[in-house]
């Protein structure tokens, strides 16, 4: 994906009864529609023979070209309901969700500025509606054995991974992924919404798989997914004592504690940041916090507009 600081996505193919099923498609763009259709060439399958595309979650960067596919080709579309429904409300008007965030993050105590920083590019997807919405527990069948559906909202709030019961592969989508981090973060409309907490107890779910092989949407397929969710969880308890350090003793904001943390695997500061990955450190930075306000170690109360959080009693 030209322009993705990632690169690419994977989109994995599975042989179901009748044709095949897709997991994650990428953005709808030429080149993006080009790679998958090679991809499906070397293995002499033509896009016409895909009946299923399995979302894991909203992102652009995954459910994007399911759009073209449900209308050309004639494919089902699969996700959770709820990023079904998230992905209606953010994505079908990206104007309003752009300004939304900024007021957000202003609250936050963090000014994104006018230049776009956060400002997906609305022609790399459409907003489609599933023909099957795919709940937890639910099993997708496929010409050996089933996938099942286990729902694990953190990275998104209808995030799902699939478990290949047969072959113990979980297509874990943007939940576990090796070696970077899922980012998640608190945007505006949820407000009050523990996002961290939802993905660490999603994070134990999939621990309990024990899946012999974890295939993301990003990277490449590794083995063991206990020991990746152990070094995620252990992540999440250092960036939790860096957040209380940040936080002191006085009410600050998210914007102020993100400036004072390090960030990415290699320490960079706050202000080494661009601005898209600026709204990103704060967004994970309110997550940190209101995971801890769940817990009563934080209080929140808002000043002239700012929120501010402020250490309390464990």
């Amino acid at each position: 994906m030209t322009g993705n600081p990632l690169g690419y996505v994977n989109a994995y193919l599975l042989r179901e009864p009748d044709g095949y099923a897709l997991i994650d498609c990428g953005w709808d763009v030429p080149d993006v529609l080009a790679a998958l259709e090679a991809g499906l060439a070397r293995y002499g399958v033509q896009l016409e023979e895909i009946r299923d595309v399995i979302v894991t979650h909203f992102h652009p960067d995954h459910y994007g070209l399911a759009g073209r596919l449900v209308r050309t080709v004639g494919a089902r579309l699969m996700m959770h309901d709820i990023d079904a429904r998230v992905a209606y409300d953010r994505l079908s008007d990206f104007t309003i969700t752009f300004r939304e965030n900024a007021q957000w993050f202003a609250r936050n105590g963090y000014a994104t500025g006018n230049d776009g920083s956060i400002k997906d590019e609305p022609a790399r997807y459409s907003v489609v509606a599933p023909q099957r919405a795919l709940n937890d527990g639910d099993e997708v069948p496929l010409a050996k054995g089933s996938l099942r559906v286990l729902w694990t909202p953190g990275h998104s709030p209808g995030h799902i991974c699939l478990l290949d019961t047969t072959n113990s592969v979980l297509f874990s989508g943007d939940h576990i992924l090796d070696p970077i981090t899922p980012h998640v973060g608190t945007w505006s409309g949820q407000d009050d919404q523990d996002q961290l907490g939802a993905f660490l107890a999603s994070l134990r779910k999939v621990r309990a798989t024990r899946a012999g092989i974890v295939a993301p949407a990003h990277g490449r397929p590794f083995n063991d997914v206990t020991r990746r969710v152990d070094e995620l969880l252990a992540h999440h308890d250092e960036r939790e004592l860096l957040v209380r350090e940040a936080l002191g003793s006085g009410p600050s904001s998210a914007g102020t504690i993100a400036a004072k943390l390090p960030w990415t695997r290699r320490h960079r500061t706050f202000a080494e940041l661009g601005g898209f990955h600026q709204a990103f450190a704060v967004a994970e930075t309110i997550a940190h916090l209101e995971h801890l306000r769940a817990r009563n170690m934080v209080t929140r109360n808002e000043r002239d507009g700012v929120l501010l959080y402020e250490s309390g009693s464990e």
